[in-house]
């Protein structure tokens, strides 16, 4: 049995700055970007306001603030809510070795714990980097059993995640970090069975909160078990697991890195979906569809998604986030995918929509990856086929340059290149001057 638990510790506690290569480097900074507009835009979102007023009701002092309305709160419950407002659009980025979204729980410790000991930005990338390397290689261990178990591990293995970030700013010692991994190992949780409402973004908030629990739980002297992601009874054993490591999973560790596979999403959407709405946003470039000539529909996935974003009905907003048939309707009628305001409750009940929607057939295949899609358009003269794998690489200027676009999109274009500027000399400025620019 590979003690992971230790392995990850002492990772964490002799991770040095210049460990990191400058691919890391990029992908963290981009994904920071990227969450800070996602978060921006989904300050005002019913499940942000919801939690927002929790915090409020139960907690009024810290140092901490939270992005919906400023306020300075303990750093637990100032990731708990910015943790959940990061999520709220489901629009932040996705590890599909990760199978959730690391960044979204990561990013708001490293923000409240840094705001709490005035860290540098500098600092907070790199606990970041030790956290998000953390979460990626445990959820990849984890891997399809737990998920397909119900579990999500955006809530899971993104608190291990979170408690490395926590205990790296914290400066814990290695025996520390060790009791912090067995103390958030009790604590992890969060069910795939939440998709589709409130309960999936307060995952990440879950997972951020819990990761800065444990951390100071740890450093105030709190034991726990040594081994308790790998022991018996453990993280690992009660959680899904098929009993194996997968070989990058644990070699490489601190030489290597699997979180700049991380990708980013550019429809508003399940990352589930984004494979066949690319797949048809290329048939679109070539062919000018019109949906009432459209006999059939026919979208093949891997069958793991169908319990993640195939609701066949969508009746709200969010739903439709979930929703093969629903989104590809959208995108033929041209709606664009892209936008926040494209998903409302009123567009679930469109009867052109409707009419399109109920044109689809939404096919399982085994042969396809999780990051690939195939889709098939009839028409009365034609079929029209094409595939699309989300693992394809982009090229890392293309990623700079849509990551840039949708924080504009998002933020503004001045709080946008606020933001980059903030992000490319890290020295030189603090958590507060990131917040500040989100609550402004």
């Amino acid at each position: 049995m590979v003690s992971l638990t230790k392995k990850f510790s002492e990772f964490v506690y002799n991770a040095k700055a210049d460990d990191f290569n400058e691919e890391m480097i990029f992908f963290s900074r981009m994904s920071m970007l990227d969450w800070a507009g996602v978060a921006y835009a989904g300050r005002k979102e019913p499940v942000s306001q919801i939690v927002t007023k929790l915090v409020e009701d139960e907690s009024s002092c810290g140092n901490s603030k939270i992005i919906s309305n400023g306020l300075a709160m303990s750093s637990k419950y100032a990731a708990l809510v910015n943790g959940t407002i990061g999520h709220a659009l489901d629009y932040d980025d996705t590890h599909f070795l990760f199978t959730g979204h690391p960044t979204a729980s990561a990013f708001p410790t490293a923000l409240a714990i840094g705001e709490e000991l005035n860290s540098t930005i500098d600092e907070m990338i790199f606990a970041y980097m030790c956290g998000v390397e953390v979460s990626t290689r445990l959820g990849h261990i984890l891997g399809y059993s737990h998920y397909n178990k119900g579990f999500h591990q955006t809530a899971t293995s993104g608190a291990f995640g979170a408690t490395a970030v926590a205990s790296k700013l914290l400066k814990l010692n290695l025996e520390q970090i060790e009791n912090a991994f067995g103390i958030v190992s009790t604590r992890a949780s969060g069910l795939k069975s939440q998709f589709g409402t409130m309960g999936k973004p307060f995952h990440a908030g879950i997972a951020a909160s819990n990761g800065i629990e444990a951390a100071k739980l740890s450093k105030l002297g709190f034991i726990s078990c040594e081994d308790g992601i790998e022991c018996s009874q453990g993280f690992l054993k009660t959680h899904g697991w098929n009993e194996k490591y997968p070989d990058e999973a644990i070699e490489g560790l601190g030489n290597n890195y699997l979180f700049p596979e991380i990708k980013y999403k550019f429809h508003a959407c399940c990352h589930g979906l984004h494979a066949f709405l690319e797949a048809l946003d290329e048939l679109k470039i070539k062919n000018n569809f019109n949906p009432e000539s459209i006999e059939k529909i026919s979208i093949e996935t891997q069958p793991s998604w169908l319990k993640v974003c195939n609701i066949e009905s969508p009746k709200t907003g969010l739903e439709s986030k979930f929703s093969y048939r629903l989104t590809a309707a959208m995108s033929l009628h041209g709606i664009d995918t892209a936008r926040l305001d494209s998903y409302n409750d009123k567009m679930c009940f469109d009867p052109n929509l409707i009419k399109t929607r109920d044109k689809v057939e939404v096919i399982p295949n085994e042969t396809l990856s999780n990051t690939e899609a195939l889709i098939r358009i009839k028409n009365d003269t034609n079929v029209f086929e094409n595939k699309h794998n989300l693992s394809d690489k982009i090229e890392n200027e293309t990623i700079q340059n849509k990551i840039k676009a949708k924080s504009t999109s998002l933020l503004s274009e001045n709080v946008s290149k606020k933001l980059s500027s903030i992000l490319e000399n890290p020295k030189k400025f603090f958590a507060k001057d990131i917040l500040n620019l989100l609550i402004n």
